[in-house]
C-alpha cells in the first residue's frame, strides 16, 4: 500500500479529520481496480425509508437467484453506496447474486443502534420482497465488509434473538468489527492481542482510529447489538464465513469469533491475509484479486452449507 501511494495512508485525529481524509482517499481510489462491468445492472431503491442500490447480473432475467444484503465500511462514520460499488458489482456477478446495498444512517449525527436498526429494516424488506426482486426467498444471507461486517453479524444475531433463523441462510464477514477491548470474552482474552500489536504504526486504521469511531457512532462496550461476541445466540448461526488481516487492529475480531463459533459447532470457513493492513485491496495497484476471489467463494460455500 505504502509503496504504491508513496505514503503510509492513516486515519486518524477527530471525527471531521477523519471524514476529511476519507474523502481525499476516496478521491484517490476513483481509478478502482474492478472496472465497472456493464453486465451487471443497478438501481436505487428505498426499502422500507432505508437508501439501497440494487445489483443484478443483466443475463438472469429468467433465473431466479440468491441474495446478499450488503453493509459497506468505515468504522460506523463513513462510507456510502458508492464506497464499495465496484466489489458489489463484483459479487453480484461472479457468486452469482443480487446484491443490495445499504446505506444505513452514520455516526455521529446518530448513534447506535441506528446503524443496526436501519440495517435490518433494510435486510427484512428484502426478505419480504426477495422473490419481486428476481430472488430466491430460502437464499437470502448477509454481507460486509469492516463495521459493514459487523452489521452483517449483528443483523443475523437479531433475526435469531426474534426468532427468525430461516430467514438468515448465512453470513460473509470481511474484516469485521466483532468485539470491543474492554469486554472480551475471558476465555479468549488471551487470543486478542491485535489492538496491542497492530494498535499503532499500521496503516488505514489503528488502535487511535477505532477508539474515534466508537465514540462517534456511540458504541457501548457492553452491547451485544454491536459486538456479537457478547451474543447469547452463536450456536444458532447459519454458516459463517470470516476473512482478516495481519496488520491490523481488527485481526482478533475476526480469529476470536471464529473460534467461539467453531467451539458451538457452527459450520465456518475463514481466510487470513498476513502481513497486510485493513482493507489493503481497497488501493489502486495493490493486488487484491485474491479477497476478491476468496470473498466469491466464501459466499459459494455460505450457500452450498445452508439449511
Amino acid at each position: 500500500v505504502e509503496k504504491t501511494l508513496g505514503t503510509r495512508p492513516l486515519l486518524t485525529g477527530t471525527v471531521e479529520e477523519l471524514q476529511e481524509q476519507f474523502a481525499a482517499l476516496s478521491a484517490l481510489l476513483t481509478s478502482p481496480q474492478l472496472p465497472l462491468d456493464d453486465s451487471i445492472e443497478s438501481k436505487d431503491d428505498i426499502a422500507d425509508g432505508i437508501p439501497i442500490r440494487i445489483y443484478k447480473p443483466k443475463d438472469a432475467t429468467s433465473t431466479k437467484l440468491p441474495i446478499a444484503v450488503y453493509y459497506h465500511g468505515g468504522g460506523y462514520v463513513l462510507g456510502n453506496l458508492d464506497t464499495e460499488d465496484p466489489f458489489c458489482r463484483y459479487l453480484a456477478k461472479n457468486i452469482p447474486c443480487i446484491v443490495i446495498s445499504v446505506d444505513y444512517r452514520l455516526g455521529p449525527n446518530f448513534k447506535m443502534p441506528a446503524m443496526l436498526e436501519d440495517s435490518l429494516t433494510a435486510y427484512k424488506w428484502v426478505y419480504a420482497n426477495a422473490e419481486r426482486l428476481g430472488g430466491i426467498k430460502s437464499r437470502v444471507f448477509s454481507a460486509g465488509t469492516s463495521a459493514g461486517g459487523g452489521l452483517a453479524l449483528n443483523v443475523t444475531d437479531a433475526l435469531l434473538e426474534e426468532g427468525n433463523n430461516s430467514h438468515v441462510q448465512g453470513v460473509v464477514a470481511i474484516v469485521p468489527i466483532t468485539a470491543h477491548l474492554s469486554s472480551i470474552p475471558v476465555e479468549y482474552k488471551s487470543q486478542y492481542t491485535a489492538y496491542e500489536e497492530n494498535g499503532s504504526g499500521v496503516p488505514i486504521i489503528d488502535a487511535s482510529t477505532m477508539k474515534t469511531f466508537f465514540e462517534a457512532a456511540g458504541c457501548k462496550y457492553d452491547d451485544p447489538r454491536t459486538f456479537v461476541t457478547l451474543s447469547q445466540n452463536l450456536s444458532r448461526f447459519p454458516p459463517t464465513y470470516i476473512s482478516t488481516c495481519g496488520k491490523d487492529p481488527l485481526r482478533d475480531d475476526g480469529r476470536v469469533l471464529e473460534a467461539m463459533l467453531k467451539k458451538v459447532d457452527v459450520k465456518t470457513r475463514s481466510d487470513h491475509y498476513s502481513g497486510v493492513p485493513h482493507c489493503f485491496w481497497l488501493f489502486p495497484n495493490v493486488h487484491g484479486e485474491e479477497v476478491f476471489a476468496n470473498a466469491v467463494k466464501g459466499a459459494q460455500w455460505v450457500l452450498s452449507n445452508s439449511v
